[in-house]
């Protein structure tokens, strides 16, 4: 009976050590807190208190830029960093990010959707930057740069249109001994009335008639030709290599606009609309150097304008003084430039 009394005993006593046991482990085990994040993410997800806990805002999926955390009872290593950290407290968290709209990364100074104006270098984006003496480009501006705005204003709009505002841009990329037209095209020895622009005044202080926008001047031939007795040949490239300069210009090499916005609509510019480009020479050269584009320099440079009383004439400019000259048979070789409007 003794024995069994003390085998009971010791029975007793494992018992109450194992649940003395459990129950110190129970203690031991800590209490882990949920973390909720929106917009975003955390790590770990439950934590206990006094543990680090990272968060990420999830920008992508919500198309705007991260703006700061904000949450009750805790402290964050930064609020306005996408991911940051705090530290854990005692109790459930929830954190959320909050978020504004991007602010859009543009290659120049102005947005594509301000306004414009002379000597205005113009990237690939339509976003621009005003030039100055002191002006420095990124290699990455220089690669994006595809123009300098020369003109702005009303006086180039047709004669009876006096408030349409036009801005006109044009390409670093030139060309030399262009012929405006070959002596085998139909619009070599013709009087293209619809295109011309006759001038007046003395060099440097030109003034100019009749059609001023030279847009259309290559369509404008072809309806000519059709119209009067002869053939269209405006589609045969080989015809018309001064025009087809300005109309290829996104195919040229350093004109940066092919694949963008502005690959199209280049054009030959009217012989007022050189004199526009002459008139801001020193500063649309000097923008156009520090972009690694071409200068006007003193050359002779190909308008689209018909010589109104030659047949076989065009009017070029040039840029040594402002002055035109009449005098250039259409299958000469002058420079030529590449034109475009940018409102």
């Amino acid at each position: 009976m003794k024995h069994f009394k003390m085998m009971a005993f010791v029975v007793c006593a494992v018992l109450a050590f194992g649940f003395a046991s459990c129950k110190n482990d129970d203690e031991d085990e800590p209490t882990y807190y949920a973390v909720t994040v929106t917009s975003g993410t955390a790590s770990p997800a439950s934590a206990a208190a006094g543990t680090t806990v990272t968060i990420t805002a999830d920008e992508a999926s919500t198309g705007k830029d991260f703006d700061k955390w904000t949450a009750t009872g805790v402290t964050f290593a930064d609020e306005n960093a996408a991911t940051t950290t705090f530290t854990m407290p005692a109790s459930n968290v929830t954190v959320t990010a909050t978020y504004k709209d991007s602010t859009p990364t543009y290659i120049g100074t102005k947005a594509p959707t301000e306004a414009k104006a002379v000597g205005d270098i113009v990237f690939s984006d339509g976003s621009a930057t005003p030039y100055a003496s002191d002006l420095t480009l990124t290699d990455t501006q220089k690669s994006k740069a595809i123009a300098v705005i020369f003109y702005v204003g009303t006086e180039l709009n047709s004669d009876s249109d006096t408030t349409t505002s036009r801005t006109l841009g044009v390409g670093l990329v030139h060309n030399r001994r262009l012929a405006w037209c070959t002596s085998s095209a139909n619009a070599y020895s013709k009087n293209i009335t619809t295109i011309q622009c006759p001038a007046s005044g003395s060099a440097g202080a030109l003034t100019f008639t009749d059609d001023k926008n030279g847009s259309d001047n290559l369509s404008q031939i072809g309806t000519f030709l059709a119209a009067n007795s002869s053939t269209d040949d405006t589609a045969t490239e080989a015809n018309y290599p001064a025009f087809y300069f300005a109309k290829n210009y996104a195919s040229k090499t350093g004109s940066h606009v092919s694949g963008t916005d502005y690959a199209g609509d280049w054009y030959l510019p009217t012989i007022a609309e050189l004199f526009q480009i002459w008139k801001s020479k020193t500063t649309v050269d000097a923008a156009s150097a520090l972009c690694g584009g071409w200068q006007f320099g003193s050359s002779y440079y190909w308008s689209s304008s018909q010589v109104a009383s030659l047949d076989d004439f065009a009017y070029s400019l040039y840029f040594d003084n402002g002055n035109w000259s009449s005098f250039d048979v259409k299958r000469n070789g002058n420079n030529v430039c590449a034109v475009r409007a940018f409102n």
